[in-house]
């Protein structure tokens, strides 16, 4: 089994209760369903990532292709 490690996450009311929702219909743990949305945002990150490397590679450039940047937490 792997190691796991172990965060504290902080959400806003409305993010929380929809996650008791939705682990109250499926029957799925608030951690498993926060670890789903993790996997799903690498793999969406990967894709985007790909993409933008097959339109570079074809010499297609625009301003919106700029790296954004990242968000800070105050």
């Amino acid at each position: 089994m792997a190691k796991l490690k172990q965060a504290g996450i902080r959400f806003d009311l409305e993010t929380y209760k929809w996650l008791e929702d939705e682990a109250e219909k499926t029957g799925t743990p608030i951690s498993a369903l926060v670890r789903a949305g993790v996997v799903l945002l690498m793999a969406e990150k990967a894709l985007m990532t790909q993409m933008r490397s097959q339109i570079e590679s074809q010499g297609v450039t625009y301003p919106s292709m700029k790296r954004p940047k990242q968000l800070v937490n105050k």
